[in-house]
């Protein structure tokens, strides 16, 4: 296994359980702020503007949280609800509230003023509306991650912390990943390296730096009691989320509108005043008293697949040996308990949990 971030970890976890041995290798001591898995908050929705499709993932991955937390005595999730915001005509809130109707998700359908009474801390324009999924709420991912590998570890997984992997390469019905001090053979590897896919397997992946920002709000109403993570779809089609103030201060970043490069080591990992503008531009518009001072800004990494939508199968050709599992552009952490699941459920050549076809591998050639 390469990788042992969201989607990584939680298939360490698959594996092990059935008893099956396991060797989980990572560049980086998981979790960490190199990648894709952190910042604190992460939104998890069945309302999904990104397609009905996901939604035998997306309930699968419900389930698997709610038993990791009982199975890890260890609270995950908060489920109080999630704003998708957007003028009437907005293509995300139509699309959430197809998918909502789909899947029988409940939600409310609310206007400006709806909005604005029943969650006091919002102030959204009076030309938008909200479809909120009653369902959804916010998951917290580095603690999510520290217990999938903890599970793993006790289902007898091994792992290599702090261990760049250099080659990784199908022979002959077998797969040699080598390190700078090992060499390790094996029937099928996994691999959920997020930003470091291509070095590794031929995925044709862009990769997007993109910030989150925390904000001390000036007036109340912020807690995630009062204030449910929102979704906000401007009137030029540049979307933003945020989360409620979980001690550290209301959460925002903007969605796919970050520097695209080929490789993680180009991402500028400075953060600047153009950042925090950014980000405190979305919450004057739909949460002004939230907008107070910048405690910090970090830099996340989004792995984006050429449509966006997740990649969960054998790599594609002669290296059937090698499963990827690029479960991100952007909005992959709320379902990487089941994309965990799925990918070891391949590696061990047995029926997925769920129909995978919506991810398979879809490019005619290798990039």
């Amino acid at each position: 296994m390469i990788g042992l971030g969201a989607a990584g970890s939680a298939a360490l976890f698959h594996v092990a359980r059935t008893g099956a041995t396991v060797l989980g290798i990572d560049r980086f001591v998981c979790p960490h702020t190199h990648g894709s898995t952190h910042s604190e908050s992460r939104i998890i929705r069945k309302s999904y503007s990104e397609g009905p499709q996901y939604l035998p993932l997306l309930n699968r991955a419900y389930t698997l949280w709610s038993e990791l937390e009982n199975a890890s005595a260890t609270k995950l999730m908060y489920l109080g609800g999630c704003l998708n915001i957007g003028r009437p005509d907005s293509e995300m809130v139509r699309a959430a509230q197809k998918t909502a109707i789909a899947g029988n998700t409940r939600h409310l359908l609310l206007s400006s003023d709806e909005v604005n009474q029943r969650y006091p801390g919002y102030r959204i324009q009076s030309d938008q509306i909200a479809l909120v999924d009653l369902e959804a709420g916010y998951i917290q991912p580095e603690l999510c991650v520290r217990t999938h590998l903890r599970r793993a570890a006790m289902h007898g997984a091994q792992c290599q912390f702090g261990t760049p992997v250099l080659s990784c390469r199908a022979q002959q019905g077998r797969v040699i990943v080598k390190t700078d001090l090992d060499t390790f053979e094996a029937p099928r590897v996994i691999v959920t390296a997020g930003a470091w896919m291509r070095d590794f397997a031929s995925v044709p992946l862009m990769v997007e730096r993109v910030t989150n920002s925390w904000f001390t709000p000036t007036g109340s109403h912020f807690t995630p009691a009062q204030c449910p993570p929102f979704i906000l779809e401007d009137a030029t089609g540049l979307k933003s989320y945020g989360c409620p103030d979980l001690g550290n201060g209301i959460k925002v970043g903007l969605h796919y509108a970050g520097q695209v490069v080929t490789h993680p080591k180009e991402i500028n990992r400075k953060v600047g005043l153009e950042d925090e503008a950014r980000a405190r531009g979305v919450l004057e518009k739909v949460m002004p008293e939230a907008a107070g001072v910048c405690r910090k800004t970090t830099v996340c990494i989004y792995s984006n697949t050429p449509d966006k939508h997740y990649l969960i199968d054998r790599m594609y050709g002669d290296d059937e040996h090698v499963i990827v599992g690029s479960a991100c552009s952007g909005h992959g952490f709320k379902a990487s308990s089941a994309v965990g699941e799925s990918l070891a459920a391949l590696a061990l050549d047995k029926p997925a949990p769920v129909d995978l076809s919506p991810f398979k591998w879809r490019w005619p050639t290798k990039t």
